[in-house]
C-alpha cells in the first residue's frame, strides 16, 4: 500500500508537468549556449563581433618567448645556458641534453608545439571558410576583409614553418576545417613540399599569394597606430628570409646546393632594400626589449611581435636570486633567477675592439692571451656582454650583484637555489640598475627583428659568394657599431682584413650567437648548421656546459672555470619525435626516423 501511494504521487507530478508544458515551450538547451549557426549568422553582417573575434583568434597561437618554460628559455637547453631551478617545466629543458626526450614526453615540452600550431592553422581555416558569409559593412569594409584574409594566410604559413623547423615533414591540411568525425588520416608531406607551400602562400614573386593584399611594411605605430601588432609585408619578407636560410643550411641542404644560399641572400636583401627597418640606437639599449613607456613601442627594429602587457613578472623570474619585489612595505615575491647563462656563451662575446678571446674564433685552439686575461675576464669586453648577462659586481636595484661563491646572490642562504653557472640572464629585463624598486616595463616578444635579417644576409653571402668582402662585412660592421664595439684604425670593428670562408663562417655564427642570445635562435641554429652530434662540426651538444666559481679573498677575486653538466645528443635529435598521442589518431602518420613508437 505504501508503494502504491508513492506511484500515485509520481503520476500526479508527471501529469502536472505535462499539463503545464502544454502551454509553455521549455528550452532544449541553455539559452546562452552559442552554437556555430547562431554565432556565424550572416544576417548580422560584419557589425557582429563574432567574425572579428574569429579573425583575431588567428593570432592567439603565436609563440611566447618569456613564459614557455617556467620563465626560462629554450636556449637554456643548448650550450648557451641551463635552467637554474630543476622544477617541473624548467627541468624539462634538461631532456633536450640528457637523452630523455621521447615521443611520450615531447607533447609536454616546447609549449606543446604540435597541437598549438595545428590549432592555429585550424583557426585560420575556420575564419577563411566563414568570412565569405558576411558581407562588407561600414565597420569592416571590403578592403579590410581582403587584408584580414591575407593576414590569416600569412599567419597560417608561419604556423607551418614552426612545425617544419621541429619535425621537417608534417601533414598538410590545406584549407580543411577538420572535425572529430572527419577522416584525419593524413600522411606527412616532405620538407620541400611544406616549404613550397609556405613560399607559394606569402612570396611577392608568386601569383595568387597573400603578399599584395597585406598592409605595407611598417616599423612605427605613429602613422598607422591601428596596424601595430598586425602582420604585414615586412613580416612576409622576414619569414621568407628565415625560411630560405633554413633551406640552404646543411640540415636541409646536405649536398650544399649553392643556389639555395643565393636565394637566401636575395630574400634577406629584398627586405633590407625596403628601407623600412633600422637598428634601434638609443642611450638606453634595454629599451630594445623592455620599454619603460608604452609610447616607445614599436621601435624601428621590430618586424613581428607578440604583444604583452606592462608588468615586472620577467624581472621577478630572472633577476638574480636574493632580491625581493614589493609594493610599499608588502613583500610580494623573492626573485628567482630562473636562467643560468653558460661560460660557453660568456666566452663567445668579443673584446671591446671586436676580437675573439679565442684564437681564430675556435675554442678548441684555446684563449688568445694577447687580448684576454682569464683572471680579469670582464674588462674591455663587448658591451653586449654586460647587457645580456649579470656579471659579478653588476649593478641591480642600486646594489652590487654578488655571484662569487657565498655571495648574497650565490650561496649566502643555505638551501636556496642559486645560479648553476656563476651567471644570471639580464637580457629582456628593464633598466633597474639604479632604481630602488622594480619598474614595470612593456616586454613584447619580438618574433622577427631587423638584426636577424642582417645576419641572415651576411651568412648567405659568405656561403654563396665568399670573396665579396664588401657585402659580407657591411652589416656585421653595422651590428658591432651599434653594440658599442670600437672601430679600430681600419674602421672594420675588429673584423679581419684577410680571411677564408671557414674563418668568416665562424665569425658570422658567433655574431649571431651573441646578438640573438636567448631569442629562440641558438637552439635552431645549431641544428640547421648540423653541429650538435659527435662527428658533426663542433659537436657543441656533446661538450660540457661550463661555468665559473668566483672566489673572493681579501677583496680580490680569482676565477675557477668548471664543467657544470654534460650533454648528450644523437643524430635522430636533429628532428623532434612526433608525440605518441598523435600517432594514435592518424594511421597514415609515420614516426620521425630513429625514434621508437
Amino acid at each position: 500500500m505504501k508503494n502504491t501511494y508513492k506511484i500515485l504521487i509520481f503520476f500526479c507530478f508527471v501529469y502536472l508537468i505535462c499539463s503545464f508544458s502544454a502551454c509553455k515551450q521549455y528550452e532544449l538547451e541553455p539559452l546562452n549556449w552559442n552554437t556555430e549557426d547562431r554565432v556565424m549568422n550572416p544576417g548580422d553582417s560584419t557589425e557582429n563581433s563574432a567574425i572579428k573575434q574569429l579573425f583575431y583568434a588567428s593570432y592567439l597561437d603565436l609563440p611566447l618567448l618569456h613564459t614557455r618554460f617556467s620563465s626560462s628559455y629554450l636556449d637554456a637547453a643548448t650550450d648557451d645556458g641551463l635552467p637554474t631551478q630543476t622544477v617541473a617545466g624548467s627541468s624539462d629543458l634538461n631532456n633536450y641534453r640528457n637523452g630523455l626526450l621521447t615521443p611520450g614526453n615531447i607533447a609536454y615540452l616546447d609549449g606543446d608545439a604540435w597541437s598549438r600550431n595545428y590549432r592555429g592553422i585550424r583557426r585560420v581555416n575556420l575564419f577563411l571558410e566563414k568570412e565569405s558569409l558576411f558581407p562588407a559593412s561600414t565597420q569592416v569594409p571590403a578592403t579590410m576583409k581582403k587584408r584580414w584574409k591575407a593576414e590569416a594566410r600569412l599567419l597560417r604559413a608561419y604556423y607551418y614553418f614552426e612545425l617544419m623547423k621541429r619535425w621537417g615533414a608534417v601533414p598538410m591540411v590545406g584549407d580543411l576545417v577538420l572535425n572529430a568525425d572527419d577522416d584525419c588520416n593524413i600522411p606527412r608531406s616532405t620538407v620541400d613540399e611544406v616549404a613550397k607551400y609556405i613560399i607559394d602562400e606569402i612570396s611577392p614573386d608568386v601569383e595568387g599569394s597573400c603578399y599584395n593584399d597585406l598592409h605595407r611594411a611598417i616599423s612605427s605605430g605613429a602613422v598607422y597606430p591601428t596596424e601595430v601588432g598586425h602582420v604585414n609585408k615586412g613580416v612576409a619578407l622576414a619569414l621568407l628570409s628565415r625560411l630560405k636560410l633554413y633551406q640552404a643550411s646543411p640540415l636541409y641542404n646536405p649536398d650544399n646546393d649553392i643556389n639555395k644560399w643565393r636565394e637566401a641572400a636575395v630574400a634577406a636583401k629584398k627586405l633590407i632594400d625596403e628601407n623600412v627597418y633600422a637598428l634601434f640606437k638609443g642611450s638606453d639599449m634595454t629599451q630594445l626589449f623592455a620599454m619603460s613607456n608604452i609610447s616607445m613601442f614599436p621601435n624601428s627594429e621590430m618586424i613581428m611581435v607578440k604583444q604583452m602587457g606592462t608588468n615586472s613578472s620577467i624581472e621577478q623570474s630572472n633577476s638574480p636570486v636574493g632580491f625581493t619585489y614589493g609594493t610599499g612595505t608588502a613583500t610580494i615575491v623573492t626573485t628567482r633567477g630562473m636562467t643560468s647563462p653558460s661560460q660557453n656563451l660568456v666566452d663567445a662575446f668579443l673584446t671591446l675592439d671586436g676580437k675573439s678571446i679565442y684564437k681564430n674564433y675556435d675554442p678548441a685552439q684555446g684563449y688568445d692571451l694577447a687580448v684576454y686575461d682569464p683572471q680579469n675576464p670582464y674588462v674591455n669586453r663587448d658591451p653586449r656582454l654586460a647587457r645580456t648577462v649579470f656579471l659579478n659586481e653588476s649593478n641591480w636595484l642600486k646594489q652590487k650583484v654578488e655571484t662569487f661563491v657565498g655571495g648574497r646572490h650565490n650561496g649566502e642562504i643555505s638551501g636556496a637555489v642559486y645560479t648553476r653557472t656563476g651567471y644570471y640572464l639580464k637580457k629582456f629585463l628593464g633598466n633597474n640598475d639604479n632604481t630602488e624598486s622594480f619598474v614595470s616595463a612593456y616586454h613584447p616578444y619580438q618574433i622577427f627583428r631587423y638584426a636577424e635579417i642582417l645576419l641572415n644576409y651576411a651568412e648567405a653571402v659568405n656561403e654563396s659568394d665568399p670573396t665579396n668582402d664588401t657585402e659580407i662585412t657591411k652589416y656585421l660592421i653595422e651590428l658591432r657599431k651599434r653594440a658599442g664595439v670600437s672601430a679600430g684604425s681600419d674602421d672594420r670593428y675588429g673584423l679581419p682584413v684577410s680571411y677564408d670562408q671557414e674563418l668568416m663562417r665562424r665569425i658570422i655564427r658567433n655574431e649571431r650567437r651573441i646578438e640573438m642570445a636567448f631569442e629562440d635562435q641558438r637552439f635552431w641554429d645549431i641544428r640547421r648548421w648540423k653541429i650538435c652530434a659527435a662527428g658533426d662540426g663542433d659537436a657543441v651538444m656533446t661538450q660540457p656546459v661550463r661555468g665559473v666559481n668566483i672566489i673572493k679573498s681579501d677583496g680580490t677575486f680569482t676565477y675557477e672555470y668548471v664543467n657544470v653538466t654534460s650533454s648528450k645528443f644523437e643524430s635522430k635529435m636533429y628532428w623532434y619525435p612526433i608525440p605518441r598521442s598523435e600517432l594514435y589518431g592518424n594511421s597514415q602518420l609515420k614516426q620521425t626516423d630513429g625514434w621508437g613508437y
